[in-house]
């Protein structure tokens, strides 16, 4: 399924991938300041469909095609935080789970049937086509989209590529309110009402996250 490559390989087949410009322009502006000693990588060539959750194999992961995942995607790998994850095509998932420091470059659209998670410090999350999702908990960090979103509930926002969140910016059709009471976890008392982590780990343990 995935090939192990190493971080040059994996480089030179990002640069010749059938990528988009608009891809390869909001790629172009981010710095990854990682150790490249201590890190692997992995590439699928062609689209990826799992009946199952699927979980990154590598820090680096490079998939050359759509992703259709029947659960969750999810970043969470042996690394303690971090992460590269790009899709060179659609992704549809139930949920996406992000992860601290991580990366996510979707070269299409993302379909979340459930729950986008990104509220992650020192993360992005950029998708070149559009975006739908019933939920998005980005807390103060935003989901970068090229050409609209459509969120049916959420704390947080999209915002379009390359303005920093400044613009474009699309709310969820429901507010906090209806989002608290959309959702089977309890609100904190102080702060974002919601925790990324602790809706994950209902996503992963295959608990509902909606009333």
């Amino acid at each position: 399924m995935f090939r192990t490559v190493s971080l040059d390989e994996f480089d030179a087949l990002l640069a010749a991938a059938p990528a988009s410009p608009a891809f390869r322009e909001e790629f172009a502006r981010y710095e990854f300041g990682y150790d490249r000693r201590a890190i692997d990588a992995a590439v699928h060539d062609g689209p990826l469909r799992l009946e199952t959750a699927f979980r990154t194999p590598a820090f680096c992961t490079l998939v050359v095609g759509d992703l259709d995942v029947a659960r969750e995607v999810d970043l969470r790998s042996s690394y303690e935080c971090g992460g590269l994850f790009i899709v060179l095509g659609d992704v549809r998932c139930e949920h996406f789970i992000s992860e601290y420091d991580a990366a996510v470059f979707i070269d299409g659209d993302m379909q979340a049937d459930g729950a986008v998670l990104i509220a992650y410090s020192d993360s992005s999350f950029s998708v070149i086509g559009s975006m739908r999702a019933r939920l998005l908990i980005g807390n103060d960090m935003c989901a970068s989209v090229g050409s609209g979103a459509i969120l049916d509930y959420g704390i947080g926002y999209c915002a379009s590529l390359g303005s920093n969140g400044a613009s474009g910016i699309v709310k969820p059709r429901y507010d906090h309110a209806a989002t608290i009471e959309a959702l089977r976890v309890e609100p904190k008392a102080e702060g974002y009402p919601f925790d990324a982590d602790e809706l994950a780990d209902l996503i992963r343990a295959e608990e509902p996250i909606f009333r």
